[in-house]
């Protein structure tokens, strides 16, 4: 029974997560089978070997690709066998390695160097192609690396072994599906960042919307170059090697700046704010520094930023997960369960990261599977599902309480018989006019005439079809001028003309719009109003100078009023001498 209900309560939440994973199968099976790079385009080369030389002259031997080293110093060989029936032409050896000088020979023959001549800004993922010549079938290649860091940033990748012109293809490899989502998560974030910017300070989402979307640009950009995506993405090696570290520093911003529109508890929200604002100024900075010729690597306390990377997440994570609401939301659930999962395998990812550097083959097999695991795919997935979500539920929410919000001030403002301003709406508006120090405008007062007689010789209802039809005539005459109108009350209504010379032609549609309605709809109650009016202008000329300054238009509408009681006191007479005569 308490599964039943908690389904029912949630059933938005898990309808639309699970409607999310149908599509994400469905995406991955299309583009598994469509854009797949064939299994019969390469080979893995996991019969591999490596030798690490140490400063002290000592030798650690590796019979596969997990290895590790300690300085920049170490000198690194890997052993590349090739079998005899691998033989064809034009192919080459591809593979990622960190910032280092990287030699690939065939016996004593120099086939290709990376890295002598290598820009600062080279400092993430090499990407190596080596060619391949014909004699080195049933041989081997030898590749010699001497790092320019002193410890190995990730877990080396086994070498593909592709035809030439087919290595651009090399990051993808396994990779195909993830590839096109995580381009269109950069493409769409970075677009999200610069719609919402431009609305960050008149709507009252745009901000948290701008800091979620920055945060999704920052993860995406760093698992793109951490993986070698990048290559397939920008043109510019330097920018693809660049990137990842790009995106961590960026992380360390958006994550507590997002998080600190979530969360209720003051405190937290505050200390979120000065941390992001602080790491956004450093973010800056850096990038800055690192753009202009300056000697600035982003690699130079890589661990002191990681570290500062795992305490932001974590504290940003925190928060989001005890945001301190009494009251949720299913914007609140989506976050409060997502970020579980999202949670653990941040948490995953970042372990990962840290021992990848340090893991061989001489570890354990399940901590050899663990480092090759792909944690950050996951992650990335659940965090744009979860975040994203999240944040369409919560501006729906907002826009619901704004409709709600225009309902209810429609209804204080008002009047439900005619449609028009009420007596409260006439008077904040007529506030705002003394306020405003115009002076061009006229002030038209109008009253019902016979309505007491109407409701009761013929019926409330035909006293308020009256009212009504004197409410159409009013909107009417006033669609084409500027202005205002509304009903005082019973049977008052006010208009507010500018400029004031359009009067008299408001007064004129209002009297032709009744003749016309009565003659069409011919009812059997009378229909006439009285009407005055009176300019600004022409109330302020009567007054001594010292006294113009303190005319509010309530002195207008009471000039307009005492006319409107000469219109209906002369309308009274004609009417008495009708009868006399």
């Amino acid at each position: 029974m308490r599964n039943n209900s908690f389904i029912k309560k949630h059933q938005t939440v898990i309808l639309l997560f699970l409607s999310i994973l149908v599509g994400l199968l469905v995406m991955r099976y299309i583009l598994s089978d469509v854009g797949r790079v064939p299994k019969s385009d390469y080979k893995v080369l996991k019969n591999m070997s490596v030798e690490v030389q140490h400063e002290d002259g000592s030798v650690d031997n590796f019979q596969s690709y997990l290895f590790n080293f300690s300085s920049r110093k170490d000198h690194i060989t890997m052993h590349f066998p090739l079998e005899s029936e691998w033989k064809a032409e034009y192919q080459t050896i591809n593979f990622f390695f960190y910032n280092s000088v990287v030699k690939a020979y065939y016996k004593d023959q120099l086939l290709v160097s990376y890295g002598e001549n290598l820009k600062r800004h080279m400092i993430g993922h090499l990407k190596i192609s080596i060619p391949v010549p014909l004699e080195a079938y049933g041989d081997e290649i030898r590749v010699e690396i001497d790092p320019q860091l002193d410890i190995l940033e990730d877990n080396f990748d086994v070498p593909v072994l592709m035809a030439k012109g087919t290595e651009f293809y090399y990051p993808m490899i396994s990779q195909e599906t993830t590839y096109p989502i995580f381009v269109m998560t950069l493409i769409g974030s970075f677009i999200g960042i610069v719609i919402f910017a431009f609305f960050f300070k008149t709507h009252v989402y745009a901000s948290e919307g701008m800091w979620l979307f920055s945060l999704v640009f920052a993860i995406t950009l760093w698992h793109l170059g951490n993986t070698g995506l990048a290559y397939l993405l920008f043109p510019r090696e330097d920018l693809s090697a660049v990137c990842e570290y790009v995106g961590m520093y960026l992380l360390l911003p958006t994550a507590p700046l997002y998080a600190s529109y979530e969360t209720s508890r003051k405190v937290v929200r505050e200390y979120l704010r000065v941390v992001g604002s602080i790491f956004l100024a450093f973010f800056l900075l850096c990038l800055i520094l690192y753009i202009f010729p300056t000697g600035f690597q982003y690699t130079g306390h890589l661990r002191l930023v990681q570290t500062a990377q795992i305490v932001m997440v974590f504290s940003s994570m925190a928060s989001l997960l005890f945001p301190g609401k009494k009251i949720k939301n299913n914007s609140d659930y989506i976050l409060g369960y997502g970020l579980v999962f999202v949670a653990v395998f941040g948490i995953l990812e970042q372990v990962r990261i840290i021992l990848a550097g340090s893991i061989t083959e001489k570890w354990p097999g399940f901590l050899q599977s663990f480092v090759t695991t792909g944690f950050s795919k996951i992650l990335i997935l659940l965090l744009i599902i979860v975040f994203i979500t999240s944040y369409v539920f919560k501006v729906i929410l907002i826009a619901q309480a704004g409709i709600e919000e225009k309902h209810l001030k429609y209804l204080a403002y008002t009047d439900r018989l005619t449609g028009l301003g009420n007596r409260q709406y006439l008077q904040d508006q007529l506030e705002v006019l003394d306020h405003s120090k115009k002076k061009d405008y006229a002030a038209i007062f109008m009253d019902i005439n016979d309505l007491k007689l109407t409701n009761d010789l013929y019926g409330h209802e035909s006293g308020d079809r009256l009212i009504q039809m004197v409410a159409e005539a009013i909107q009417d005459a006033m669609a084409e001028v500027e202005g205002f109108s509304g009903r005082n009350g019973g049977d008052e209504f006010v208009c507010i003309v500018f400029p004031a010379s359009a009067v008299f032609e408001v007064e004129n549609k209002i009297k032709e719009y009744l003749r016309n309605t009565k003659e069409k709809q011919n009812p059997p109650f009378p229909v006439s109003i009285s009407m005055g009016s009176a300019s600004y202008r022409e109330v302020a000329e009567k007054l001594p100078i010292e006294k113009r300054e303190h005319l509010t238009v309530s002195h207008v509408i009471r000039q307009a009023d005492g006319k409107m009681y000469d219109d209906k006191y002369r309308m009274k007479k004609s009417r008495d001498q009708e009868i006399s005569f």
